[in-house]
């Protein structure tokens, strides 16, 4: 008997392993919605195949309104862009409560951000993160002034995702330093945190060409060479 029970605990170790060493995210993927689901209903989307890997939503209720806002947005971005970001398995994670309840950032609890040092706010408060393969985002929090100094939460902090892992550091890149030195006081003339951080830069222009047609034209108007350097991109 005490043979068969250790074989038992031997036989099922592996898989405990296996799944505890997989990445957390708490959420459902969107590709698991039906079709028909009151949730999918909210949104027509060219790019689901893609966006159903990438997006991952709550295990508990959510504001189903405010998350198809979010999912339609990044909807806009160029299918070859969001295939790679699916092939670089990128996910974006939206959720409700604190940030830092979010296994991946837990660390920086009662830490300050960059560029929060005057206001104190602490990570605990902030509504979203970006630049790692799990960006996350809350829902609810996507308009400038809600927890964050953004033109738009997801569409920035997905560029962060994406300067980094899809384009090799755009941030640090020759072409790309001169036109942000060149046109950062033009686009934004009293921000220090978009005219000291180049990455914050490139952020800020990508929200704005892809959250609307105004604030496309602005960046268009303003910095006519961030412009086109994101319109290359693909």
């Amino acid at each position: 008997m005490v043979k068969r029970i250790m074989m038992f605990i031997f036989s099922i170790t592996p898989l405990f392993m296996f799944q505890s060493s997989q990445p957390s995210y708490q959420s459902i993927p969107l590709k698991h919605y039906a079709s028909d689901s009151s949730f999918r209903q909210l949104m027509f989307l060219h790019s689901f195949d893609l966006l159903g890997d990438i997006i991952v939503l709550p295990n508990e209720p959510f504001d189903h309104v405010e998350a198809a806002s979010i999912i339609t947005r990044v909807d806009r971005l160029p299918e070859s862009m969001l295939l790679k970001l699916r092939e670089k398995e990128i996910k974006m994670k939206l959720f409700e409560g604190k940030l830092t309840d979010n296994p991946t950032v837990k660390h920086l609890r009662g830490q300050t951000p960059r560029g929060y040092e005057k206001i104190g706010t602490k990570w605990d408060e902030v509504p979203g993160i970006g630049g790692s393969k799990l960006i996350l985002v809350k829902i609810g929090h996507s308009e400038k002034g809600k927890g964050h100094g953004s033109i738009n939460l997801e569409l920035h902090e997905l560029a962060h995702s994406i300067d980094r892992y899809l384009y090799n550091e755009i941030r640090h890149q020759e072409d790309f330093q001169k036109i942000w030195k060149e046109e950062r006081g033009a686009v934004f003339p009293n921000n220090a945190y978009f005219l000291k951080y180049p990455e914050e830069y490139f952020a800020e222009s990508f929200a704005m060409y892809h959250l609307n047609e105004q604030t496309n034209s602005n960046l268009k108007q303003y910095a006519p060479k961030t412009y086109a350097f994101i319109q290359n991109l693909k």
